[in-house]
Order: C-alpha cells, then sequence, then structure tokens
C-alpha cells in the first residue's frame, strides 16, 4: 500500500523562513515576486502542475538568456576565465595547497565544515605559517557546521596572526537554520577555488581509497570508502566577483575592511582570449535581493535547455520550482538525469528517504534517477545541452533554497561540461537506476516514513 504516492493537492507557495536578524540589501534590479514554499508548517507539495511549459526561445549564449540571469541572479558574466575542474579531494585539496603555498600577500577563505581532524589541522598550520610570513590570512566558518572542531586549532591561527572569524554562534537553538554553507578559496585576487568540499579528512582523501572514518560509507557506517566531490578553480576576471562574495561576508563578521586594504585584494586581472564566460552567483535568504539567486539560476538553465541535463547532487530534494522545471523538460523530449546517494551511501539517510516520495512524479515525465552505492557523494554539479555547467555548494533542496547561504559558478564553456558529462557517465558504474517496479515494492511504513519526512524537505 502506498502513502499518498498519487493524487496529493497541490499546495500553493508561501513565504519562507527568516532569520531574527534584519535583512540587508544589494543593490540591483528588483526580483520579480516569486512565493517561497516548504515554509515552516506547512506541507511539502507533491503535485507541482500539469502540462510543460515552452522554453524560452532563446538558448544559453543569447543576449535574452544572459539578461534574464543578470536581473534574476544578481550577477554579471565575465569572458576570458580559466576554470579547471577539480574532482575528489585528492585533486582539490593539492591544488589548494599549492596555492596557499605560493600565496604572497593574502589568502581569504571561507568554509562550512573546519574539522579538526588530520585535515583541518594541516590546513590550521599552513594557513598559520603564512601569516607568520606577512600574509594577510582571512577565515570564515560557520559556528554549528564547524561545531565539533577544537577550538585550539581556531586560537592556534589567532596566535599566528590569522584573522578568524566565525559566522553565527554553536549553541543558538533559535537561530540553527540560518547557516553559511559557502566554500571560497582566493588567493593573492588572482585565483579562486570553489565548490562542495569543506574540510575533513571525508572530503580530502575522497578518491584516495584511503579510509574516510567519518559519516556514510556504505551499510556498515564504517567510512571506508572514498566520497565524490567536485570543486572547481578559477583564474581571470571573474575572480574578482568571487573576491566581492567573500567580502560581503567577511564585513558582516566583523569589522569591514579597511579601503586601503580593499584595494590590495583587487589586483589587475588580464582576460584570456577565447576564455569562458563565468558568473558568480552568492544566494542568501537573509540579503535582500539574493533569496532566490540559486534557485532561479537552476530553474532558467533548466528552462532553456533543449538536448539533455545531467545533475549530481548530494540531497536531492528539488523544491516545486526545480521539481516543476525538470518535469516540464522531461515532457517536451529534453534526457534529464539525477545522480544522487542512495540511503546506503547517504551521510544523512534520512534525506534520501525523504527524496524518493517524490519520486514518482519525474520519473512518470521521464526523469531518470541513479541512486550511488558506496561512498558517500557530495558533489552539486549540472550540465545543460553541453553548453552551460554549474558549479559550487548548492544542493537542490529546501535548505539550501530558504535557509543557507550558498555560492555557486555558472560557466558557458563546451569544454568545462563535457569534462562534467564525462564524469557523470564514469560514475554511472557505482549506481543503480530507480525504476517504478522498485518503488512499487516498498512497503506501507516505508512509505509511511518517507511521506513523514517529506513534510520536513524544507529543512533538509
Amino acid at each position: 500500500m502506498k502513502v499518498q504516492r498519487q493524487g496529493s493537492p497541490q499546495v500553493a507557495p508561501t513565504t519562507g523562513p527568516t532569520g531574527p536578524k534584519a535583512q540587508t540589501s544589494v543593490s540591483a534590479s528588483s526580483l520579480p515576486t516569486v512565493g517561497k514554499g516548504w515554509a515552516p508548517g506547512t506541507s511539502a507539495p507533491k503535485s507541482v502542475g500539469a502540462g510543460p511549459t515552452t522554453p524560452p526561445p532563446s538558448g544559453f549564449r543569447s543576449h535574452a538568456f544572459e539578461a534574464r540571469l543578470d536581473a534574476e541572479t544578481k550577477s554579471r558574466a565575465t569572458a576570458g576565465n580559466t576554470v579547471s575542474m577539480l574532482y575528489d579531494g585528492v585533486q582539490s585539496f593539492a591544488e589548494r595547497e599549492k596555492m596557499i603555498a605560493g600565496a604572497k600577500h593574502s589568502i581569504c577563505f571561507q568554509t562550512f565544515i573546519f574539522s579538526s581532524d588530520e585535515t583541518g589541522w594541516k590546513l590550521a598550520r599552513q594557513l598559520a605559517d603564512k601569516a607568520k610570513q606577512g600574509v594577510q590570512v582571512r577565515v570564515i566558518y560557520d559556528a554549528l557546521g564547524s561545531g565539533r572542531a577544537d577550538p585550539k586549532m581556531f586560537d592556534m591561527m589567532r596566535e599566528a596572526g590569522v584573522d578568524v572569524r566565525a559566522y553565527g554562534q554553536k549553541w543558538k537553538v533559535w537561530d540553527l537554520n540560518d547557516r553559511w554553507h559557502e566554500k571560497n578559496l582566493i588567493v593573492d585576487g588572482q585565483a579562486a577555488v570553489l565548490g562542495g568540499m569543506n574540510i575533513g579528512d571525508e572530503y580530502a582523501l575522497g578518491g584516495s581509497g584511503r579510509m574516510v572514518l567519518s559519516r556514510g560509507g556504505g551499510k556498515e557506517g564504517n567510512g571506508t570508502e572514498a566520497w565524490r566531490d567536485a570543486d572547481v578553480k578559477l583564474e581571470g576576471p571573474a575572480v574578482r566577483d568571487s573576491m566581492k562574495a567573500f567580502l560581503r561576508n567577511w564585513n558582516e563578521v566583523g569589522t569591514p575592511i579597511s579601503e586601503a586594504d580593499r584595494q590590495k585584494l583587487f589586483p589587475p586581472l588580464v582576460a584570456k582570449d577565447g576564455g569562458p564566460s563565468v558568473r558568480v552567483i552568492q544566494h542568501n535568504p537573509e540579503v535582500k535581493g539574493l533569496e532566490q539567486t540559486a534557485t532561479k539560476l537552476h530553474v532558467r538553465a533548466i528552462e532553456t535547455a533543449q538536448k539533455k541535463i545531467t545533475i549530481e547532487n548530494a540531497y536531492f530534494l528539488p523544491p516545486p520550482e526545480i521539481r516543476k522545471a525538470l518535469i516540464d523538460a522531461a515532457k517536451r523530449g529534453v534526457d534529464v538525469r539525477v545522480m544522487t546517494n542512495s540511503r546506503e551511501a547517504n551521510d544523512m539517510g534520512f534525506v534520501s528517504d525523504a527524496a524518493r516520495y517524490f519520486y514518482d512524479d519525474l520519473m512518470k515525465a521521464g526523469v531518470k534517477i541513479y541512486e550511488k552505492h558506496g561512498g558517500t557523494l557530495h558533489s552539486k554539479t549540472a550540465t545543460f545541452d553541453g553548453e552551460f555547467s554549474i558549479v559550487g555548494s548548492v544542493n537542490l533542496n529546501g535548505r539550501s533554497k530558504n535557509t543557507d547561504a550558498e555560492i555557486a559558478m555558472a560557466v558557458t564553456d563546451k569544454k568545462t561540461a563535457a569534462s562534467l558529462e564525462e564524469r557523470f557517465a564514469a560514475g554511472l558504474k557505482e549506481t543503480s537506476l530507480v525504476t517504478p517496479k522498485e518503488l512499487a515494492k516498498e512497503g506501507f511504513f516505508t512509505n509511511l516514513k518517507q511521506w513523514a519526512l517529506s513534510t520536513l524537505a524544507w529543512t533538509f
């Protein structure tokens, strides 16, 4: 017996949660009024509308598409960049270490989780050493996300001259949902790394085959299998936008940076002839003008796709707008493929339980959903028609939409999209395709659990 798998009433979007502090704002044109949906106290809407919508007549390289993203994501596309994908911790952490070692005057770093394990202490000592050498090192971490870390690690960095600032307070129970989930490293204002990876063994050892000893990791929960994740290195004019995103946060968590210091963080950057067009998008439900940017970015990209969409996302619980856009895309003939965690692989298994409640409508429209087994998938990437790609910290779930600050990079570049598509295809061997027959075999109590968790979908 199924529990409300079919025929669930459509629930109108409502205004999402806001934090206790007053909203700040960004100077830009007004966004269209859009309900946030999945607000506290509302049911998670299962049905998201009837027939498909007609995609915009323009493509990813058109002025109309760019102009719409300009307005709705409060960002600008900048040409002439160099973009390098960094897959799994072995690639990403090696590149970060190399960049930090070569820093001459400034390191700006933000993360959600800064663990005090072997990986965390290694990075902390690297940053402390650079500060002792006279490099200005600035660090932001989320107090709750890094709540398990040993305070001695942050004290050590401060004593060495690193300016370390925490966002929020670990024990503010009334503010638990107000989190900064961004990951952003900028060195000398010349190069940036952003994406999905936090600082911890489970991220750094991903792809190495070494024991992770952390969350996820199979049926036994022993964490012996590598995590799958993705970061991206950016060089060129768009690095300035990554720096602006960091400074917007930096100025909120302490004394604002001086104008003299600010100028040093924005050195001249030379555009590379024919280099990819990149836009850096910051999403923050607490900042007026940035509340919907990540959602709009994904929705517009899905609507514009004509041929194929590939999505890798750790916690695939898409809010109604994104879910409807995916259903509409599949109905108009777009090959839509999603890779996410199985319950076995998920470091938060209950998220997979809730996600499965929403699979029916997606699969009925033609969306193919692949669940990964073994080590945890933590990536947040997407490609569209082999031309447009999104990489960042954004999970396709209610938490990223309604409560978490996020950062993402959108790239118009066939080479980047091809790399991500090859990565997706290679990963399919570690997945299973979810089928209607499989869902139909799920028992009453399994479906009851999925339904119950789906009512909390806005929170995770």
